[in-house]
C-alpha cells in the first residue's frame, strides 16, 4: 500500500515495537536490519488509513518479528488513564519521536514497549528483513555496540531499562488489536476493557 504522506515536507505516522528480553542476566533489545535504510532498528511501519496505531503495531509485530501480541507483555506507565466515556484509550507508547526519511519528508513514530519471555511463534514475512538480533541494552551507544544502530534507539532503550528498574513502568497483558473501536463506543457507549497491571520484576 502506498505511504500516505511521503511528499516533500510532509509527516507520515508510524508505529513501532521496542521488544525487550532478559537473556543470561542482561536486558536485550530485538532489532532487525531495515532492508531499505540498512540500519539496525526496531520492527515497525506505517499506520494505514483503515487502522489506529495499536492495530498497526500489532500487524507490524507479526510481519517483521514473528511475534504475536499474545506472546508479549506490554510496558505501561504506573500512573495512566485506562478508560474514559465515549472515547477509546489506546496504550501509551514509550516514546514519540520525529525523524527525517531521506532529505524530503518525516516520520512521526509511536514506539510501544514490550517484554518477551520466549522466542517468536512465527517468522518475519517473506518480503521483510530476515536479519534479527538481540542486542544487550547496556552496550547500545557504546564502542561495544553496533555502529549502525538507528538514531535515538539507544536512548529510548536505556530509558525503558531504567524505568523498569525504578518501577515507573509496569507490565500488563496487551489488549487485542481490535479492542479499540471508536464507532462502537459512539453507538453503544461502552468502554474498552483494559488489563490489570503488575510490577515488572527484574
Amino acid at each position: 500500500m502506498p505511504h500516505l504522506n511521503a511528499g516533500p515536507g510532509e509527516y507520515d505516522l508510524t508505529a513501532s515495537a521496542l521488544i525487550f528480553r532478559e537473556l543470561e542476566g542482561r536486558l536485550h533489545l530485538l532489532v532487525h536490519r531495515h532492508r531499505k535504510l540498512g540500519l539496525l532498528m526496531q520492527p515497525g511501519g506505517h499506520v494505514e488509513r483503515t487502522e489506529d496505531p495499536w492495530a498497526a503495531v500489532a500487524h507490524e509485530l507479526r510481519e517483521e518479528s514473528g511475534y504475536e501480541l499474545e506472546q508479549l507483555l506490554l510496558l505501561q506507565p504506573t500512573h495512566r488513564i485506562v478508560s474514559a466515556p465515549g472515547i477509546a484509550i489506546l496504550p501509551q507508547p514509550l516514546c514519540v519521536d520525529v525523524h527525517p526519511i531521506g532529505d524530503d519528508h518525516f516520520h512521526t513514530d509511536l514506539a510501544y514497549g514490550f517484554v518477551a519471555t520466549s522466542d517468536p511463534a512465527g517468522r518475519p514475512g517473506e518480503d521483510e528483513s530476515q536479519e534479527l538480533h538481540w542486542l544487550p541494552v547496556d552496550e547500545l551507544g557504546t564502542p561495544q555496540g553496533p555502529a549502525d544502530l538507528a538514531p535515538g534507539l539507544a536512548d529510548a532503550a536505556r530509558y525503558a531499562s531504567d524505568s523498569m528498574k525504578a518501577s515507573m513502568l509496569v507490565t500488563v497483558t496487551p489488549p487485542r488489536a481490535n479492542t479499540f473501536s471508536v464507532s462502537t463506543l459512539w453507538t453503544s457507549g461502552s468502554a474498552s476493557q483494559q488489563p490489570s497491571s503488575s510490577t515488572t520484576s527484574r
